[in-house]
């Protein structure tokens, strides 16, 4: 088994934020309208794309490549702190739906976590594998979420996300302190670009969750694709089939 284990949140673990990244896009487009912009075909998967390729990272990365987009197509980028504010506003339109399901009892946490997350901790945890979190969302909403789809009680302290969306948060600084306790890398689960990239830089195996909407099973194919050209070990759309993911990771020398 692995010296130790670190996930993302979104999509790595909970599906209550699924859909971010189109919610980010769809900004974009409205972005560009508002300035005269011509919309091209593809703009909203390239611009996905482009949201997905900074996820890990706290949002406002992503709302200065909206700006520069803008600006790179002739127009007059805004504010990104503003933009920040409205996806925000957007986003929880959605997310406060899920969460208030879940705070009533309408939905058991299972609904909204990854398939198979809470039997992969397990499974983990009694091997006696540390359990990492690092999410590039505020660690306030990181703490209240985990409580609610019960992960919580895997990671203990072990949870790193910036405060209060500071933009200085960085996932290698978790990843190189886990190195310093571990004498090594740890195994990297996750679903963007900042944790596959600094993991796979340390030396650690990563497997890469393509997940997709709560319900839908399958790959999410854009997600399959980015993770594996960043070099992603193997890829799962979830964590159903447990001994075979087990049974690769347990290969990665301890």
């Amino acid at each position: 088994m692995p010296r130790a284990a670190l996930f993302d949140f979104d999509g790595t673990l909970s599906l209550l934020r699924e859909g971010w990244a189109g919610i980010m896009a769809d900004l974009g487009l409205d972005l560009l309208r508002t300035e005269g912009i011509t919309i091209r075909p593809n703009d909203r998967v390239y611009l996905e794309d482009q949201m997905l390729r900074l996820s890990g990272k706290p949002s406002i990365y992503q709302m200065r490549r909206l700006a520069a987009e803008v600006a790179n197509r002739g127009g007059t980028p805004g504010d990104p702190e503003e933009y920040l504010k409205e996806f925000h506003r957007r986003l929880f339109a959605t997310v406060d739906a899920r969460i208030a399901d879940l705070e009533t009892g309408r939905a058991l946490p299972k609904a909204w976590a990854v398939p198979g997350s809470h039997a992969l901790l397990d499974a983990l945890q009694a091997r006696g594998v540390p359990l990492y979190l690092a999410s590039g969302t505020d660690l306030a909403h990181v703490r209240r979420e985990l409580a609610l789809l019960d992960l919580a009680k895997y990671f203990g302290p072990r949870v790193y996300a910036p405060a209060n969306d500071t933009p200085n948060f960085h996932k290698r600084e978790v990843v190189e302190m886990i190195v310093r306790e571990h004498g090594g890398p740890p195994v990297g689960f996750g679903d963007g670009y900042a944790e596959t990239v600094e993991v796979k830089r340390a030396g650690g195996y990563v497997v890469g969750v393509a997940s997709k909407e709560a319900g839908d099973p399958g790959l999410n194919e854009l997600k399959k694709a980015m993770l594996l050209e960043l070099g992603a070990d193997m890829v799962v759309g979830d964590y159903k089939a447990l001994n075979e993911l087990l049974n690769a990771i347990s290969r990665v020398s301890s």
